[in-house]
Protein backbone atom coordinates (compact mmCIF):
# COMPACT_ATOMS: atom_id res chain seq x y z
CA UNK A 1 0.00 0.00 0.00
CA UNK A 2 1.35 3.40 -0.96
CA UNK A 3 1.02 6.37 1.34
CA UNK A 4 1.15 9.99 0.27
CA UNK A 5 2.88 12.84 2.04
CA UNK A 6 2.44 16.45 0.99
CA UNK A 7 5.26 18.98 1.18
CA UNK A 8 4.17 22.57 1.22
CA UNK A 9 4.19 25.93 2.92
CA UNK A 10 2.63 26.55 6.31
CA UNK A 11 -1.12 27.05 6.03
CA UNK A 12 -3.89 27.15 8.58
CA UNK A 13 -5.02 23.58 9.25
CA UNK A 14 -8.44 22.80 7.86
CA UNK A 15 -10.80 20.22 9.35
CA UNK A 16 -9.62 16.73 8.41
CA UNK A 17 -6.49 18.02 6.66
CA UNK A 18 -3.15 16.46 7.54
CA UNK A 19 -0.06 17.73 5.77
CA UNK A 20 3.49 16.58 6.43
CA UNK A 21 6.80 16.44 4.62
CA UNK A 22 8.51 13.08 4.14
CA UNK A 23 11.78 11.68 2.85
CA UNK A 24 11.95 9.30 -0.13
CA UNK A 25 11.76 6.42 2.37
CA UNK A 26 8.65 7.77 4.04
CA UNK A 27 10.18 9.19 7.21
CA UNK A 28 9.02 12.59 8.44
CA UNK A 29 11.72 15.01 7.31
CA UNK A 30 13.44 17.70 9.32
CA UNK A 31 14.24 21.09 7.86
CA UNK A 32 17.23 20.63 5.58
CA UNK A 33 17.51 24.15 4.17
CA UNK A 34 15.53 26.65 6.23
CA UNK A 35 17.19 28.33 9.24
CA UNK A 36 15.57 27.68 12.63
CA UNK A 37 12.32 29.62 13.09
CA UNK A 38 12.25 30.59 9.41
CA UNK A 39 8.83 29.30 8.45
CA UNK A 40 6.68 31.21 10.93
CA UNK A 41 8.32 34.49 9.89
CA UNK A 42 7.91 33.65 6.21
CA UNK A 43 4.26 32.86 6.81
CA UNK A 44 3.74 36.21 8.56
CA UNK A 45 2.93 34.64 11.93
CA UNK A 46 5.83 35.96 14.04
CA UNK A 47 5.53 39.42 15.60
CA UNK A 48 7.84 41.71 17.57
CA UNK A 49 7.01 44.22 20.31
CA UNK A 50 9.44 47.10 20.54
CA UNK A 51 9.32 50.87 20.38
CA UNK A 52 9.09 53.15 17.36
CA UNK A 53 9.35 56.44 19.26
CA UNK A 54 10.28 57.72 22.70
CA UNK A 55 8.54 55.57 25.27
CA UNK A 56 7.95 56.34 28.95
CA UNK A 57 8.84 53.38 31.13
CA UNK A 58 7.25 52.37 34.42
CA UNK A 59 8.97 52.15 37.79
CA UNK A 60 9.52 48.73 39.39
CA UNK A 61 7.75 47.68 42.57
CA UNK A 62 9.45 46.45 45.73
CA UNK A 63 6.74 43.99 46.84
CA UNK A 64 5.28 41.00 45.06
CA UNK A 65 2.23 42.06 43.01
CA UNK A 66 -1.27 40.81 43.70
CA UNK A 67 -3.47 42.18 40.90
CA UNK A 68 -1.47 45.17 39.66
CA UNK A 69 0.32 44.73 36.32
CA UNK A 70 2.76 47.36 35.09
CA UNK A 71 2.30 46.11 31.54
CA UNK A 72 -0.12 43.82 29.71
CA UNK A 73 0.24 42.06 26.37
CA UNK A 74 -3.41 41.50 25.41
CA UNK A 75 -4.61 39.08 22.73
CA UNK A 76 -7.92 40.39 21.29
CA UNK A 77 -8.15 37.68 18.64
CA UNK A 78 -10.97 35.15 18.86
CA UNK A 79 -9.06 32.53 16.86
CA UNK A 80 -5.30 32.95 17.33
CA UNK A 81 -3.15 32.03 20.31
CA UNK A 82 0.09 33.87 21.09
CA UNK A 83 2.97 31.43 21.57
CA UNK A 84 5.51 33.54 23.44
CA UNK A 85 9.13 33.11 22.38
CA UNK A 86 10.82 36.05 24.12
CA UNK A 87 9.80 38.50 26.85
CA UNK A 88 12.10 41.20 28.23
CA UNK A 89 12.19 44.44 30.17
CA UNK A 90 14.74 47.09 29.27
CA UNK A 91 15.75 50.18 31.17
CA UNK A 92 14.59 53.42 29.56
CA UNK A 93 15.92 55.88 32.15
CA UNK A 94 17.28 56.19 35.67
CA UNK A 95 19.57 53.89 37.63
CA UNK A 96 18.16 50.62 38.97
CA UNK A 97 19.05 48.96 42.23
CA UNK A 98 20.98 45.70 42.26
CA UNK A 99 19.02 42.71 40.98
CA UNK A 100 15.42 42.12 40.03
CA UNK A 101 12.88 39.66 38.68
CA UNK A 102 10.35 39.81 35.87
CA UNK A 103 7.03 38.25 36.86
CA UNK A 104 4.16 37.27 34.59
CA UNK A 105 0.57 36.09 35.00
CA UNK A 106 -2.11 34.91 32.58
CA UNK A 107 -5.55 36.47 32.97
CA UNK A 108 -8.92 36.88 31.25
CA UNK A 109 -10.23 40.23 32.55
CA UNK A 110 -10.26 43.16 32.11
CA UNK A 111 -10.21 43.13 28.32
CA UNK A 112 -7.86 45.68 26.79
CA UNK A 113 -9.14 47.69 23.85
CA UNK A 114 -8.04 50.69 21.85
CA UNK A 115 -4.61 51.82 20.76
CA UNK A 116 -1.38 50.29 21.96
CA UNK A 117 0.82 52.21 24.45
CA UNK A 118 2.33 55.45 23.11
CA UNK A 119 5.80 54.92 21.69
CA UNK A 120 5.46 51.14 21.51
CA UNK A 121 5.17 49.28 18.24
CA UNK A 122 4.08 45.77 17.21
CA UNK A 123 5.18 44.66 13.78
CA UNK A 124 5.69 41.53 11.73
CA UNK A 125 9.10 39.85 11.83
CA UNK A 126 8.84 39.84 8.03
CA UNK A 127 8.10 43.25 6.52
CA UNK A 128 4.97 43.28 4.39
CA UNK A 129 3.49 40.06 5.74
CA UNK A 130 0.54 41.34 7.74
CA UNK A 131 -0.30 42.97 11.03
CA UNK A 132 -1.10 41.79 14.53
CA UNK A 133 -4.17 42.79 16.51
CA UNK A 134 -2.25 42.34 19.79
CA UNK A 135 -2.32 45.33 22.15
CA UNK A 136 0.18 46.61 24.75
CA UNK A 137 -1.38 48.39 27.73
CA UNK A 138 0.08 49.90 30.89
CA UNK A 139 -1.01 49.95 34.55
CA UNK A 140 -3.78 47.34 34.46
CA UNK A 141 -5.55 45.87 37.50
CA UNK A 142 -6.35 42.21 36.88
CA UNK A 143 -9.89 41.24 37.89
CA UNK A 144 -10.10 37.62 36.65
CA UNK A 145 -8.71 35.52 38.09
CA UNK A 146 -9.13 37.33 41.37
CA UNK A 147 -5.78 35.95 42.58
CA UNK A 148 -3.57 35.62 39.48
CA UNK A 149 -0.63 33.22 39.58
CA UNK A 150 2.57 35.26 39.18
CA UNK A 151 5.48 33.20 37.87
CA UNK A 152 9.09 34.17 37.18
CA UNK A 153 10.03 34.75 33.55
CA UNK A 154 13.51 36.21 34.09
CA UNK A 155 15.87 37.34 36.82
CA UNK A 156 19.05 39.37 37.09
CA UNK A 157 21.21 39.27 40.23
CA UNK A 158 23.54 42.08 39.20
CA UNK A 159 23.37 45.83 38.59
CA UNK A 160 22.66 47.60 35.33
CA UNK A 161 24.03 50.99 36.23
CA UNK A 162 23.07 53.07 33.20
CA UNK A 163 20.18 52.97 30.77
CA UNK A 164 21.26 51.29 27.53
CA UNK A 165 24.74 50.46 28.85
CA UNK A 166 23.43 46.90 28.78
CA UNK A 167 19.95 47.72 27.68
CA UNK A 168 18.18 44.43 28.35
CA UNK A 169 17.96 44.19 32.12
CA UNK A 170 15.56 41.25 32.41
CA UNK A 171 15.10 38.87 29.51
CA UNK A 172 13.99 35.35 28.62
CA UNK A 173 14.81 34.28 25.06
CA UNK A 174 14.20 30.60 25.73
CA UNK A 175 10.43 30.43 26.06
CA UNK A 176 10.12 28.69 22.70
CA UNK A 177 6.33 28.91 22.69
CA UNK A 178 6.00 27.32 26.13
CA UNK A 179 3.83 30.19 27.45
CA UNK A 180 0.55 30.53 25.54
CA UNK A 181 -1.77 33.53 25.63
CA UNK A 182 -5.15 32.18 24.41
CA UNK A 183 -7.74 34.22 22.52
CA UNK A 184 -9.25 37.04 24.59
CA UNK A 185 -6.60 36.66 27.30
CA UNK A 186 -3.62 38.65 28.44
CA UNK A 187 -0.11 38.29 29.79
CA UNK A 188 0.44 40.58 32.79
CA UNK A 189 4.02 41.70 33.49
CA UNK A 190 5.64 43.25 36.56
CA UNK A 191 9.24 44.11 37.48
CA UNK A 192 10.14 43.60 41.14
CA UNK A 193 13.41 45.37 41.92
CA UNK A 194 15.00 47.79 44.41
CA UNK A 195 13.90 51.38 43.94
CA UNK A 196 17.32 52.61 42.80
CA UNK A 197 17.31 56.15 41.42
CA UNK A 198 14.02 56.51 39.52
CA UNK A 199 14.54 53.58 37.14
CA UNK A 200 11.87 53.08 34.48
CA UNK A 201 11.32 49.91 32.42
CA UNK A 202 9.56 49.12 29.16
CA UNK A 203 8.77 45.72 27.63
CA UNK A 204 9.99 43.93 24.54
CA UNK A 205 8.66 40.62 23.26
CA UNK A 206 8.46 38.19 20.35
CA UNK A 207 5.75 35.62 19.66
CA UNK A 208 4.06 33.49 17.01
CA UNK A 209 0.31 33.76 16.35
CA UNK A 210 -1.34 30.48 15.40
CA UNK A 211 -4.70 28.75 15.49
CA UNK A 212 -4.59 25.80 17.86
CA UNK A 213 -6.70 23.54 20.05
CA UNK A 214 -6.45 24.33 23.77
CA UNK A 215 -7.53 21.34 25.80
Amino acid sequence: MLSENVAGKFTTKQSGQVSQRATALGSVAGAQVEPPNFEMSRAGRRFILGNSAAITGIAPVQALPTTGAQWVIWNPSTTRTLAMEQVAMYLTSGTPGVGGILLAALFTLPASVGATYTGSSISSASIGSGASATILKASVTVTAPAAPNWFTLASNPGPNVTAFASSTFLENRLLGGSVLVPPLCGLALAVVSPAGTTPLFAPAAMWVEIECDLE
